[in-house]
Order: C-alpha cells, then structure tokens, then sequence
C-alpha cells in the first residue's frame, strides 16, 4: 500500500489535459499541505500563491521558496505596519508595550526568513525548518502579548496570516525533503 503522502507527491506532477501544470501543481500542494497540517487552510493557500506571479511556473522547490518570500514580505509588511502603529500617540500603554514587544521579535523575524531561504536553497532543510518553526513562534508570542495584557490586537490577521504562511512552507519543505 503507497502512503497518501507519497500519491500525492506523485500526483504533484502529473499533467492532467484540463488543468495547466503549474495551477494543478499549486492545487495539489495546497491540498495535500491542509489535509496533513490543521493549520492550513486551502483557500488561504491557494490564495497566496496567487499573490505571486512566478508561482504560475514554478515547480515544487521553487514554491518552497516561494512560500518563504511570502512569509517575509507579510513579516516586512507587519514590522511597517508596528512602527506605523507605535508613531500614534493615541494607543494606551499596554497596547504600546504589546506592540514594542511584536516590533522586536518581527525585526528578528526578517533576517532570520533570509538565512532560512539561504538554508532551502542549499538543501539544509532541518535548518530552514527550525528558523521557520522560530519565526510562527513569534507571530504566535506577538498575539499572545496583547491577549496576556488584555488589549486588542491590532496585528491579530498579519499574526494569523504569518503563522500559517510559515506552516506551508515547512510542509512544502517536508514535501521536498521526501520528494527529492
């Protein structure tokens, strides 16, 4: 008996006469990543992909960088969007602190993305897995920080969108590392 897994890798590269490879290549890999991971979503998936016009001819390996790029840009965009935040004078102490606390661990957050698309690139996958895994713990702590204060979190959807772009792109790393 083949293990879903690995039918599923072997489907993510079947042409099929209908659906254009690389579309049917996104399709799969958003599948296969949210029936194995809870904590993916397919829409979102294939949503992201979307956002990023190389994806339409990419292969496997390039949509695991791909979906890196993507964690960094949402990182980039959040660690904006806290100093932004943090310039108005009208925010209240504790969500101040919430956000001085976020802006740390996403600054963090950007260099650590780059070392890990380094780490893909040159095939060291443990590597990139365990900077990926550090940067959703730290969307995962930014949250955390405004619900321990019992402030809204103005970051709650990037915190969300963070962790589960890095979620697919540690289960197309694992993909990968099978498939190649």
């Amino acid at each position: 008996m083949i293990p879903f897994f690995f039918f599923t890798l072997i489907t993510l590269t079947h042409k099929t006469p209908t659906t254009p490879p690389t579309t049917h290549l996104i399709n799969q890999t958003c599948k296969n990543s949210s029936l194995t991971d809870p904590n993916i979503n397919y829409t979102f998936c294939i949503k992201a992909f979307h956002t990023s016009p190389s994806s339409r001819t990419a292969n496997l390996t390039r949509l695991g960088l791909i979906s890196i790029n993507l964690l960094k840009h949402n990182v980039t965009n959040t660690t904006h969007l806290t100093k932004t935040l943090l310039g108005r004078h009208r925010l209240n102490k504790k969500t101040n602190i919430a956000l001085s606390d976020c802006l740390e661990l996403y600054s963090d957050s950007i260099s650590t993305l780059f070392e890990a698309a380094r780490d893909f690139r040159a095939k060291r996958y443990d590597d990139a897995n365990v900077k990926i895994s550090g940067v959703m713990d730290d969307s995962s702590t930014c949250e955390q920080g405004f619900e321990d204060l019992e402030v809204y979190s103005p970051l709650s959807k990037h915190n969300s969108d963070a962790f589960q772009l890095g979620a697919i792109a540690l289960s197309i790393i694992d993909m990968v590392r099978c498939y190649f």
